[in-house]
């Protein structure tokens, strides 16, 4: 018993000590084109509706017509939190985009908070798991490009920057 103790502190130990070198790596480096999940067939949105944060109904369909940037966040995911401010800058400086984000399985007044706090002026749905379900969400953060055909164009796994985002819509308007 002890044996097996001690094998699965190492394996444990192990672990977080290679997820602690690629957080580290990914810190000093920044989002890469390796955080991207493979291109893939634009498909429809699916449909959003629900509560905001601060208690506002929320309809996907409201937003139809414009590009939008819907990322997919928690107050309590820490890359979700290191990204915000990017986002919040991206919104400021492109007023033609739509930002909408969905608040993944979090504390409501947690979100509200947090995203008070660090500029996200953005409409945030809740969600307690359907939606990130109908979107097959892989993890957060995850930001998902819809064009003004309310298509998923792509999806972005990981923090996404200003010149990220800005780059990509530049090229999905383009399509």
């Amino acid at each position: 018993i002890i044996i097996v103790a001690l094998v699965g502190i190492v394996a444990v130990a192990l672990i977080v000590g290679v997820r602690g070198m690629a957080d580290a790596t990914k810190a000093e480096t920044g989002p890469t084109e390796s955080s991207l999940i493979p291109a893939f067939t634009p498909t429809e949105a699916p449909a959003i509706t629900g509560e905001t944060i601060t208690g506002e109904p929320f309809d996907l369909a409201d937003y139809a017509g414009k590009p939008i940037i819907l990322n997919f966040w928690a107050s309590w995911c820490a890359p979700c939190r290191r990204e915000i401010p990017a986002i919040a800058a991206f919104a400021k400086s492109h007023p033609d985009v739509q930002v909408l984000g969905v608040d993944y399985q979090d504390n409501v007044a947690d979100a509200a908070a947090f995203a008070k706090s660090h500029g996200a002026t953005w409409p945030s749905v809740v969600d307690d798991g359907p939606i990130s379900s109908r979107y097959k969400l892989p993890g957060l953060p995850t930001t998902f490009l819809i064009n003004s055909e309310g298509q998923i164009v792509e999806r972005i796994l990981g923090e996404v920057t200003e010149p990220m985002l800005a780059a990509r819509v530049k090229a999905m308007n383009e399509q």
